[in-house]
């Protein structure tokens, strides 16, 4: 189906093109293809223009159409947040008619997939392409968006500036989106979900550490003869699947940290370059410390320090201290969450020695209350920024487990909360980002029978809808396991428990779990370290991995390679 001409827009204060959109149909492909390109995940490399002055088509790489199109199309004063959706809209309206063509040629029988004026969208080489659109291409270039499993094209028009007055969930309205994002802080997310009603905000890669676009497995291990710690990436891509000794690269040798010193360990992109980091919370010599091992093409770099506090911080106090990671701030960064857990008991008391007389009873010291707090972390891309408090209960919630992870599909990380219940079971709670830099209280969003003890949690995609799930292995019977995921809704605010494998024939007490896109297709899968036991001779037979892939519906086991060398005992997955 054609696309309808829009006319040229007036400047106002925030200066926007003239526009094009689609229809809500889907457009027909020609009667052959111009482009072809045939991903919907990976964006194409290049796409054929008509050029209207000349009449002749011409081949643009396409990262550059799309930022020049957004030079003519998106003014350069508008928010960032407003920019990163721009972005995606037009990169996905010309992605489509690469994918699909409408049958178009220019005067010499060459084909084209887009014309260069509002017919479609205005392509300008001469445009100037400023900072702020360029950071908004690259920030959301992996990013596409579906209804459903449906790849469509996206539509877009000026609007009035009225953050709710064009709602149709096939367009963005521009300036309404300007407006939505200043008037309530809006993410680029969100606004993909306002104004293209049931949405998928889809972005392959999670857990990528090499860069590939995959997501790859590292793990921690300690050699128990030396002690010595040492992070090992097994990468993804194509030509490794089948070859561990090629996947396996170099592994960084960090400093060791003894088991009671670690108090956390998890992965993220902390400095926002596409690849995935270790970040690790110890006890050092002078209080606490959050740690990076960043990732690169090559595997772990060494460990740097982004910030530590004393022994006895105003900001931290005393108590038990947990680590979470995930972009609560909404920048394209993981930053990292300290937890800190405060018990509210008092220490055993300590009898005084003997006076005489006796002293006189002081009065009691009331009990502490207990509380659980949320520390933010915030990335700066090479260092964390000052660490504030965010979020406070009065609860001592030190038998709980905590994840983190964009739960609503706003943007905004959030925390998951997972409480074993006095009656049995587990609660699952989740505590929604109501800011960039704020919590809101807890709510209850599902329960498990189980207790929490015979449950692995993990947070991820499996479904591909841009909202974070909880993926839980259950244990049945003595030691076998099944998985659930506990999906969040489209509302955003209850887990419904839809999606799950029959019983796998691995051992619960015998396997380890951590989570990554490992296909690039945008949904999470599992990767999964199973231990082989020992040898006839009682030595340890190392470990064998196990990839669970998502196809939607269903996590399908692919084993991967077995490690003889690999000590199953120490190493954990990332």
């Amino acid at each position: 189906m054609r696309i309808r001409l829009i006319g040229g827009i007036a400047v106002l204060a925030v200066t926007l093109g003239a526009l094009a959109f689609p229809s809500a149909g889907p457009a027909r492909a020609g009667s052959s293809e111009c482009t072809g390109w045939t991903n919907s995940i990976v964006p194409p490399t290049t796409i054929r223009v008509y050029r209207t002055a000349t009449k002749r088509t011409v081949t643009v790489p396409f990262r550059t159409y799309v930022e020049k199109v957004m030079a003519a199309e998106w003014g350069r004063t508008a928010p960032a947040a407003a920019l990163r959706i721009g972005a995606v809209t037009v990169k996905q309206y010309a992605w489509y008619y690469a994918m699909f063509w409408r049958g178009g040629r220019d005067a010499v029988g060459r084909c084209f997939d887009v014309r260069d004026t509002t017919a479609d969208q205005i392509y300008d080489p001469s445009r100037t392409v400023v900072a702020s659109h360029a950071v908004a291409v690259a920030a959301t270039w992996n990013v596409s968006l579906r209804k459903g499993e449906r790849f469509f094209p996206t539509g877009y028009r000026p609007g009035t500036g009225s953050c709710l007055a064009h709602i149709d969930g096939w367009k963005l309205y521009q300036r309404d989106a300007v407006d939505c994002v200043r008037r309530n802080g809006d993410l680029a997310e969100r606004l993909a979900r306002r104004f293209f009603s049931g949405v998928s905000w889809v972005t392959p890669g999670a857990g990528d550490y090499t860069g590939d676009g995959r997501g790859d497995l590292a793990i921690v291990s300690v050699t128990p003869e030396t002690g010595e710690t040492t992070a090992r990436v097994y990468t993804a891509d194509l030509e490794y699947r089948t070859e561990a000794a090629a996947g396996s690269l170099v592994g960084a040798s960090l400093t060791a940290v003894p088991a009671d010193l670690l108090l956390g360990r998890a992965a993220g992109d902390v400095d926002g370059d596409g690849m995935a980091d270790l970040v690790q919370l110890v006890r050092a010599e002078d209080g606490v410390a959050v740690e990076v091992m960043r990732g690169s093409p090559a595997g772990f770099l060494p460990a740097e320090r982004w910030w530590s506090d004393a022994a006895d911080p105003a900001t931290l106090g005393e108590g038990g201290y947990r680590l979470v990671v995930t972009d609560f701030t909404g920048d394209g960064r993981a930053d990292a969450g300290v937890v800190r857990i405060r018990p509210g008991v008092d220490p055993p008391p300590v009898d005084p020695p003997p006076t005489d007389p006796p002293p006189v009873d002081p009065a009691p010291t009331p009990t502490p209350t207990p509380s659980t707090s949320l520390y933010l972390a915030a990335s700066t891309d090479a260092t964390f920024a000052e660490v504030r408090r965010t979020w406070t209960i009065d609860a001592d919630l030190s038998t709980s487990e905590f994840r983190a992870g964009d739960m609503n599909g706003d943007g905004l990380g959030d925390l998951a909360i997972l409480t074993p219940r006095e009656t049995g079971g587990t609660t699952l709670q989740v505590a929604l980002a109501s800011s960039m830099r704020s919590l809101e209280a807890p709510s209850t969003w599902g329960t498990d029978y189980l207790p929490l003890d015979a449950l692995r949690v993990l947070v991820g995609d499996p479904d591909r809808d841009g909202r974070d799930d909880l993926i839980v292995v259950r244990r049945i019977g003595e030691d076998g396991m099944q998985i659930v995921v506990y999906r969040s809704s489209s509302t955003g605010t209850t887990f419904a428990r839809r999606y799950f494998a029959g019983s796998l024939p691995m051992s619960f007490a015998g396997t380890r779990f951590s989570t990554a896109d490992s296909t690039g297709d945008g949904r999470s899968d599992l990767y999964a370290l199973v231990n082989l036991g020992a040898d006839a001779e009682g030595n340890p037979a190392g470990t064998e991995v196990v990839r669970l892939l998502s196809d939607g519906t269903t996590f399908t086991a692919d084993p991967w390679f077995t490690d003889a060398a690999l000590r199953w005992e120490t190493a954990v997955p990332h």
